[in-house]
């Protein structure tokens, strides 16, 4: 248990500010640790609602999340897939997940972080334009998803103009330790709002 404390101290602010769903569990299905976004994507009003559950609650087939661990003890870390997975009073949720192995034990991968965005919207809009059989060849993106992308562009350059002074050549031999972990956080924060940010060009094409 040190080591799940240690975890906690050194990513606590990552958790708490990351605008993508962050999940720490460990290989039972125990949930270690989640922040306010993901306790958000599953329809929780607040992460203590979602700790209280187990991993395997979210998931409509055990096999699954059998599957996902025996993958990451082999390879430590899954490419980013679009899985579906089960929410609140059992409302599927789809999600683009990342899973990483974060410790092991005696060899063992023990502890698991899963980094998800939120693509219900845009899979039940997929889902509906296939069963318009009358649809126009040419769909335009709804204002919705238009408004969306614009605000993940503004996000991404307020991210940017932040770091940029710590980030120029002058300023780099004196970055400080709190610079670094501002710009390792920013950097985390453009990486997940660049994911969505793609999910919606895809779907605009």
């Amino acid at each position: 248990m040190e080591e799940v404390h240690l975890w906690r101290d050194r990513y606590r602010v990552l958790f708490e500010r990351n605008v993508a769903g962050i999940i720490l569990t460990n290989a039972e299905g125990r949930i270690i640790d989640c922040n306010e976004p993901c306790a958000r994507i599953f329809g929780f009003d607040s992460r203590k609602q979602m700790l209280a559950h187990t991993a395997w609650d979210f998931y409509f087939d055990r096999a699954d999340r059998q599957a996902m661990i025996e993958q990451l003890r082999k390879r430590r870390n899954c490419h980013a897939e679009e899985v579906c997975l089960r929410g609140r009073n059992g409302v599927p949720v789809w999600v683009l997940a990342t899973r990483t192995v974060v410790s092991f034990a005696e060899g063992r991968p023990e502890l698991f972080q899963g980094t998800l965005i939120d693509i219900t919207a845009r899979k039940t809009a997929q889902a509906s334009l296939r069963q318009n059989e009358n649809a126009e060849p040419s769909v335009r993106m709804p204002t919705g998803e238009g408004a969306r992308m614009a605000e993940l562009s503004k996000r991404i350059g307020n991210i940017l103009r932040r770091v940029s002074k710590s980030l120029q050549p002058e300023n780099l031999s004196q970055i400080d330790r709190a610079e670094m972990k501002e710009c390792l956080l920013a950097l985390e924060q453009i990486k997940m709002l660049m994911s969505e940010l793609e999910l919606l060009h895809l779907f605009s094409e």
